[in-house]
């Protein structure tokens, strides 16, 4: 039972935590070369609304039961820009629905309905979170709290410089998070960005980087080590995301047992109703 508990946490963090913006999970194509090496930055016109469907399946296997799912979750939700000054953008977030399932029910472990609760944050143009300015009818859960999960998890972020196909940058990301009754999680992301190609205006960055965890669940003590992939669609003319898909892939350590575990997330932008 404490596993779940453990992975459904987990799952949850990293449901968050993505970036938001669901591309294949094949690995990205290159596109053609570029003349010259260009600006990867997000410029949305105030007043921009955007769509999104996210779904996150979260898989383990241990010694004793096969591998399947332990928890998936759906979220739909509504993005819209409602300032941009300085290259600051204000991004007001709505979650329009959620839906968890849980094959195996853990007491207690019943996931908070997000469901028309809405959070205001500001990112800069290169994707960055800066800050939580408001939030609104987020369940009260104690030990659970997205805004600090919105604050700290900005580990995406474009370079600062131009760049062309293959160049890569890096960013490290800690996270410190109080997590269920009486827990709490910290992570440690270093990531990989490639810049993929350019075709038309959509940009495809691929990412990669290693993940190491400790999570105290109540009294039941975690650790998890292992690595984070995925691939990312921009669209440079919209200033939004088009696209993400993410696979976390690493082995959960507790009570002398290791289980091999896969939380795998996408997002993608909905056309307009």
């Amino acid at each position: 039972m404490k596993s779940a508990w453990c992975m459904a946490a987990v799952a949850a963090a990293l449901l968050f935590s993505t970036a938001v913006a669901s591309y294949g999970q094949d690995p990205p194509t290159p596109a053609e070369p570029l003349d010259t090496p260009i600006l990867l930055r997000l410029t949305p016109p105030e007043g921009q609304v955007s769509r999104y469907a996210h779904a996150t399946q979260a898989e383990v296997e241990n010694p004793m039961m096969p591998s399947s799912p332990v928890m998936t979750m759906r979220t739909y939700q509504t993005q819209t820009v409602v300032g941009v000054a300085d290259e600051v953008i204000r991004l007001r977030t709505t979650i329009d629905s959620t839906s968890t399932e849980m094959p195996m029910p853990v007491p207690g472990m019943e996931m908070p309905d997000f469901s028309g609760s809405a959070i205001t944050t500001e990112m800069d143009t290169r994707g960055q979170v800066l800050g939580v300015i408001d939030t609104e009818g987020v369940p009260d859960v104690p030990g659970f709290n997205p805004e600090n999960l919105f604050r700290e998890a900005g580990y995406f972020v474009f370079p600062e410089e131009e760049v062309s196909p293959g160049d890569s940058w890096a960013m490290d990301a800690p996270m410190s998070l109080p997590m269920g009754p009486g827990g709490s999680m910290s992570v440690e992301v270093g990531m990989t960005y490639s810049f993929v190609g350019l075709e038309g205006s959509l940009a495809t960055v691929s990412f990669e980087g290693p993940i190491d965890m400790q999570l105290d669940a109540g009294g039941a003590g975690m650790t998890a080590t292992g690595t984070m992939t995925g691939a990312m669609v921009v669209d440079l003319a919209e200033g939004r995301f088009r696209s993400q898909s993410t696979r976390a892939s690493f082995d959960m350590n507790m009570a002398g047992m290791t289980m091999e575990t896969n939380v795998t997330t996408t997002m993608e932008l909905l056309p307009d109703p």
